[in-house]
């Protein structure tokens, strides 16, 4: 992903699930920012499947076992560490699947 700085917009966050999402109904990503606001982004926000990648962080990411979300104008409004987590729905299956992700944490840096 690279650096992030405050106020930041377009770029590529990507989260690994490491299992198959494709029967998700919805999938969100759950950000806590430095303040402790938290803030949910869904796939109506832009949350979507990944296709397959090579990360340079996260390395070989296969398809469906990831969410990418490219950050919206406005997101990173603060900085200092954020924790994002990725929720998992599938409300076609019975019982109902919902799946919590390992949170992970990243830096939002200030500018001078």
């Amino acid at each position: 992903m690279g650096d992030l700085y405050k106020d930041d917009s377009g770029k590529t966050l990507r989260v690994d699930a490491s299992f198959d999402m494709s029967s998700y109904t919805e999938l969100s990503l759950v950000f806590t920012k430095p303040d402790n606001t938290v803030i949910t982004k869904t796939t109506s926000d832009g949350v979507v499947i990944g296709a397959g990648v090579t990360d340079p962080d996260l390395g070989v990411l296969a398809a469906n076992q990831y969410v990418e979300y490219n950050f919206e104008v406005g997101v990173l409004d603060q900085s200092g560490r954020w924790c994002v987590r990725l929720v998992y729905d599938n409300t076609g299956a019975s019982p109902v699947d919902k799946f919590h992700g390992a949170p992970a944490h990243f830096t939002v840096k200030e500018l001078c």
